[in-house]
């Protein structure tokens, strides 16, 4: 998702409304990857600050995920908050703040931010619901599914 910052570039103070909607590749969690199945949406505002720019609004995403109890894919929306500041590379703002991201020309591209708070958002283990029963340890089966076969857990 890129934003045109031409319109602010020069007006320490002036800000514009954004509204993007786009597709996103998946994300590589390590375990398992995390999808985008429908288009994310951010709605926002940017605003010059003098130094550099601030993003912030509100990303929605509908996602497929893996359970980590049982390895079933499953749908999640997920709604984040989005505050991040931006600085031109090369300057002493860009230098100073360690926590900022730089762009360059008259453009910020906002996907690597938003796709930093959705995996920041995810709890640590990924379940489908509340009382999944996960896996068998001996047969492997989805104990959500019913008993296994093997008998050892119900």
């Amino acid at each position: 998702m890129r934003i045109d910052l031409s319109p602010i570039q020069d007006q320490k103070g002036a800000t514009i409304d954004v509204e993007r909607v786009e597709r996103f590749d998946p994300i590589d969690l390590g375990r398992s990857a995390l999808a985008f199945p429908e288009p994310v949406r951010f709605v926002g505002k940017a605003t010059n600050t003098g130094d550099g720019i601030i993003l912030s609004g509100t990303a929605w995403a509908s996602t497929r995920a893996v359970c980590d109890r049982c390895l079933t894919e499953f749908d999640m929306k997920v709604e984040v908050p989005i505050f991040e500041t931006y600085y031109r590379a090369g300057t002493a703002a860009a230098r100073q703040d360690e926590d900022g991201r730089t762009y360059h020309g008259d453009e910020v591209d906002i996907t690597p931010a938003i796709e930093a708070a959705i995996v920041l958002s995810l709890p640590i283990r990924i379940i489908c619901r509340e009382d999944c029963r996960g896996l068998c340890t001996d047969c492997g089966a989805n104990l959500n599914e019913g008993p296994c076969s093997c008998g050892r857990r119900t």
